[in-house]
């Protein structure tokens, strides 16, 4: 407490004055709106024997639901939100009751089954009688753990922001430092002028400084945020300068994110972090920002296994796929002595099927390069009407074999032009006319047009097929990822057509988005800059649908 006392003391004057009062309050709500932990501030109930048997939520912070599920929790008791819990966590019972009498803080992992959620808690007592939760979900490490011991796969962790209880002024502030300096994500508040004026105790252990070291200073110099490179970002680039001249809440690099940035430590040491950074306004009154931050080295590295694995495996299955290919070709054209017809059907079936998983392999190494940055994007020049004939030589023939009438107008635009990468863009087109193909039926009709704006061609091709679903529509552009309609509908299928869509597009500084209703089709969109700027380095997608 005296510690926290100090340096909120240590901040300037009028700074100190605007978080007097009742604006306290709504200061440090703005704080836990920024938490990426969850807290909730509880009163233990006992029996006559003073055994602990149930908790009453007092309040929760505002992202409570969004964690737990549990819905309008505040003033109810647990065993009325989570029926059976006092079955299936009994510890927890234990715990909170002998933090709320004893007093000692308590931290620990447990898995709630009725919410199927791992919890990481840290519980301490403000007053006798009384506890604070706070805790993350950290159901995705466990599931990372998992899979990397089990095919070395990721998953990125998910941490919400929540909001504590407040019953008196003083309390609060008591009660608010210490919840701040128990989350387990790094967080800085600095003025209009970048000044800190509070680095918690993780912030602290993530890059080497302590608190009163950086008090007053400028975070941009105390702190150097790097790219990939090692170049130092321009000020105005940095991401509490954006916060702090831009109406939104600025995020950083994920997990599937190598172009990362960095922190710089105070021995000169970097590591990749990914930062979020809001504004904090009191009645309207801009007053400074609250950046957290979490270093992702443990996620980049299980992310490096996971590509290596992928690459490796694409790589050492694609010889023997070949070998098969042409051992299946030689025995279809008789060099081995003549086939029966029952023959000749059982070689084409392994034939389709070996065609199949050569795709797949290829499609994979294909995802691994895009999203590596080893893929550079070439700019050229070309007309729509150009682009006509090359997308027409590709798709006339699979539209003609599946009985699907293609109607490719580019051929009217003989004006429009432009700079881009021609094999990137035409890879994009030929995906989305092939996936119009294959998921339409027998007699109906695919359209491939465009429309010229000032600074950008939209192409988009429309079809009347099967459609996809509005619930999975969020899900459309993720890696392997198919629709329940289109695997039943055609069941062979790699689900990364779209996805290495979504990465091409954004090589090329294009937009890409579709429309869609169930049973009557689907259209998908193309907005190509007639000037592009490429982008070179490993890139991840960020799609609206």
């Amino acid at each position: 407490m005296a510690r926290r006392t100090a340096i909120m003391k240590m901040a300037t004057k009028n700074e100190t004055q605007k978080f007097a009062g009742k604006d306290s309050v709504d200061f440090y709500k703005l704080i836990f709106d920024a938490m990426l932990d969850g807290l909730a501030y509880c009163q233990m109930i006992f029996d006559e024997q003073s055994h602990p048997v149930d908790w009453i939520y007092l309040r929760v912070n505002k992202n409570f639901e969004k964690l737990t599920g549990l819905k309008n929790a505040e003033r109810k008791k647990v065993t009325e939100l989570i029926p059976g819990i006092k079955t299936s966590n009994p510890e927890l019972f234990e715990i909170y009751g002998r933090v709320s009498l004893g007093g000692k803080q308590e931290r620990f992992e447990t898995y709630v089954a009725p919410l199927a959620r791992w919890c990481l808690v840290s519980v301490f007592r403000p007053q006798k009688g009384f506890f604070v939760a706070i805790f993350q979900d950290v159901t995705n490490e466990k599931q990372k753990d998992k899979d990397l011991n089990d095919a070395k796969a990721a998953a990125a962790n998910v941490l919400e922001d929540l909001q504590v209880e407040k019953d008196a002024l003083a309390l609060i502030n008591a009660r608010d430092e210490a919840i701040l300096a128990n989350i387990g994500d790094g967080l800085v508040i600095a003025d209009l002028n970048r000044r800190v004026m509070f680095l918690n105790v993780s912030g602290e252990r993530m890059l080497g400084w302590k608190a009163r070291e950086v008090l007053g200073r400028d975070w941009f110099d105390v702190v150097a945020l790097k790219d990939n490179h090692g170049q130092k970002i321009p000020l105005d680039e940095s991401l509490i300068q954006r916060v702090l001249t831009t109406t939104t809440t600025t995020t950083t690099t994920t997990t599937t994110t190598t172009d990362n940035y960095f922190y710089t430590k105070k021995d000169g040491s970097a590591f990749p972090v990914s930062i979020t950074a809001s504004k904090i306004s009191i009645k309207g009154e801009l007053i400074g920002v609250i950046a957290v931050f979490r270093d992702i080295s443990k996620e980049k590295e299980v992310e490096k296994l996971r590509m290596d694995f992928l690459s490796l495996a694409s790589h050492q299955l694609r010889t023997p796929l070949s070998g098969t290919k042409w051992l299946i070709e030689t025995m279809q054209r008789g060099v081995l002595g003549e086939t029966t017809k029952k023959q000749k059907e059982y070689l084409d079936q392994i034939y389709q099927i070996n065609e199949r998983m050569i795709k797949l392999v290829f499609d994979m190494l294909n995802v691994l390069r895009f999203e590596s940055g080893e893929a550079l994007v070439k700019k050229e020049t070309i007309s729509i009407q150009s682009l006509y004939k090359e997308v027409s030589l590709m798709t006339a023939s699979a539209a003609k074999n599946r009985g699907v009438e293609l109607h490719n107008v580019l051929e009217n635009h003989t004006v429009v032009v432009v700079e881009t990468d021609v094999v990137m863009l035409r890879s994009i087109l030929e995906t989305f006319i092939s996936n119009a193909i294959n998921y339409s039926e027998r007699g109906q009709e695919v359209f491939l047009d465009a429309k010229e704006e000032p600074a950008a061609a939209v192409f988009f091709v429309h079809d009347s097929g099967i459609g996809i679903p509005k619930e999975e529509q969020g899900r459309i552009f993720e890696k392997f990822y198919r629709s329940s309609n289109a695997k039943a509908f055609k069941p062979d299928g790699t689900g990364l057509g779209l996805y290495t869509v979504s990465l091409l597009a954004q090589k090329i500084g294009a937009k890409i988005w579709f429309e869609s209703e169930i049973n009557k089709g689907t259209t998908f969109y193309l907005q190509v800059p007639k000037k592009v700027e490429i982008i070179n380095n490993s890139i991840n997608p960020k799609i609206s649908v």
